[in-house]
């Protein structure tokens, strides 16, 4: 039984596949499939006033609500639901230019890409960029595997398939 050798070319797809995935995963966590993303919580004290110059009665009011980047496509969303959906537009066009680089050998753009998420996730360390953290890994990954690859045909010292 023949074992399937492991190539850089290969690596780079496997690794490309799996930043596609983290990816899509990131995507739908920030649109909300998982549940909100965001909650807050707003108190207002409101009341009558007496002609004296005081309080006749208090009442306070408490609102809260959670919000998903997919509230802000259905009109419902107020507050975070417009970032939140723009920073899963975001990492799906990272995702999508890095993979699609990757998998076809462009390893410029792929390293651009990586580039990109990875200044997001060192950025956004405590909101947004733990949903890039792992695409932008796989993706860095992705442009060594390539850097090396091209870096062996250029020496000729590329190991030849059987």
């Amino acid at each position: 039984m023949n074992t399937p050798v492991l190539t850089l070319s290969r690596t780079v797809r496997v690794v490309a596949g799996l930043a596609g995935l983290s990816g899509a995963a990131g995507l739908l966590r920030l649109m909300g499939a998982f549940g909100p993303v965001s909650c807050w919580t707003s108190v207002s004290a409101g009341g009558t006033a007496t002609s004296a110059g005081g309080l006749d009665s208090t009442r306070t009011t408490v609102a809260r609500g959670c919000e998903a980047g997919i509230d802000y496509l259905l009109g419902g969303g107020g507050g975070n639901a417009g970032v939140l959906f723009f920073w899963a537009v975001v990492l799906l066009v990272l995702v999508t230019v890095g993979g699609v680089a990757a998998w076809t050998g462009h390893r410029y753009v792929t390293s651009m890409a990586a580039g990109v998420g990875a200044v997001v996730s060192i950025l956004g360390l405590w909101s947004i960029g733990w949903y890039f953290m792992l695409p932008t890994v796989f993706l860095i990954a992705a442009a060594l595997a390539l850097t090396v690859d091209a870096r062996r045909a250029s020496d000729g010292t590329q190991a030849t398939k059987t």
